[in-house]
């Protein structure tokens, strides 16, 4: 391997990465041609979803927390 192949090697690989978030636009480009739909639609359900998760978690924590401030019986022995 001479020092123009390692060049052109490291050249066609920086092209593969334009970005930083390529890869996850890519994935969903891929998964949006899968299913036949438009990657922004994939996009804004990824996005929905990663919005969405943490906002879930919250609220199922504050049900559970009222659903045992309301019944004693559930409580764990002391």
């Amino acid at each position: 391997m001479t020092r123009h192949d390692f060049h052109d090697i490291r050249h066609r690989a920086a092209r593969l990465r334009r970005w930083p978030g390529a890869i996850v636009l890519g994935v969903c480009a891929a998964v949006a041609t899968r299913f036949g739909v438009g990657a922004w639609w994939v996009r804004a359900a990824v996005l929905l979803a990663l919005l969405w998760a943490p906002v879930t978690t919250v609220l199922l924590y504050l049900l559970a927390a009222v659903l045992l401030a309301r019944n004693p019986a559930w409580r764990w022995p002391a």
